[in-house]
């Protein structure tokens, strides 16, 4: 058996949940155009008959204004401690700037680690790609890959290549795990994955989730779990845009949330969701902490 534990890392938005979810064949993590929808360090775990290749997905990394953002950017500079390979990634629509530059300068000492240009199939141009990799090259990475979302071709090359960096050692974890994140944690992030969704570009990123409860009385016989959560948001304000007119959009975002859940754990699902106000949690370490971890 070889193992390997590694890092996935670089800007918001580039690719790295879409990446961790289509390398495990399962939706673990919450995959939106809207920057910062990943909050936690979230493991991934890659098994077959010869190999357990553990990933970490991480919070992208961005210059901020709260503590909460400061959080984000600790979390993935946490990832990097004891690891064997940093997968570090750049869309090949965007031009490497500062924040990549950043980033390149905080993974400089790591001897195994490789870069992917993603989103080839937004950007193919050979021309591009080339400079782009030559970029990438005087940053510091030797190995280069041009990988898509949607080639399944390429992702699993990508998986072929990441193995060569593995050692022999005993397997970590139960060969049909996929994570060792809870259902429970599961659920909470289904519920934001449907806020993300269905509001509008800021709002999503002022609000936490929290399961009150999460029951399993009726999943033996029903196969049926009731899950009650509170969404927070940051102000008064926002309550009445989560809510919409006459609950239409909370409505919404609840029929969209259980569907998520559902069909990720593989059960039938009651929820009953409210809403509340936590001023200025954004700058509260010990309600972001406590709530959103």
């Amino acid at each position: 058996m070889k193992i390997l534990f590694s890092t996935i890392i670089g800007r918001p938005n580039v690719g790295k949940s879409t990446l961790l979810n289509n390398i495990l064949e399962y939706d673990l993590a919450i995959v939106s155009s809207k920057p910062q929808a990943t909050r936690d360090q979230i493991m991934g775990i890659y098994s077959d008959d010869d190999y357990q290749l553990i990933f970490t997905d991480t919070p992208g990394i961005y210059k901020t204004k709260t503590k909460f953002g400061e959080n984000l950017n600790a979390q993935s500079y946490e990832s990097l401690k004891d690891i064997d390979l940093v997968i570090f990634l750049s869309p090949a629509n965007e031009e490497i700037g500062p924040g990549d530059e950043f980033i390149c300068e905080k993974i400089k000492n790591f001897t195994n680690k490789i870069a992917l240009i993603t989103k080839i199939d937004l950007e193919n141009s050979e021309e591009v790609l080339k400079k782009k990799a030559e970029k990438l090259k005087s940053l510091g990475f030797k190995e280069i890959f041009a990988i898509s979302s949607k080639d399944h071709g390429s992702i699993k090359k990508l998986i072929n290549e990441i193995k060569k960096y593995s050692y022999e050692g005993e397997r970590q974890f139960d060969e049909d795990m996929i994570t060792e994140k809870s259902e429970k944690f599961i659920a909470k992030e289904s519920i934001r994955e449907a806020c993300i969704d269905l509001l509008e570009q800021e709002l999503p990123h002022s609000i936490l989730v929290e399961i009150d409860s999460f029951s399993e009385e009726e999943r033996e016989e029903k196969n049926l779990v009731e899950i009650h959560s509170t969404i927070y948001v940051n102000k008064e304000s926002q309550k009445g845009i989560l809510i919409g007119k006459g609950g239409s959009k909370i409505k919404k975002i609840g029929i969209s949330a259980r569907k998520k859940i559902q069909r990720k754990l593989g059960v039938n699902v009651k929820l009953f969701l409210k809403i509340k106000v936590k001023k200025n949690w954004v700058n509260q370490e010990k309600i972001f902490k406590k709530f959103d971890n």
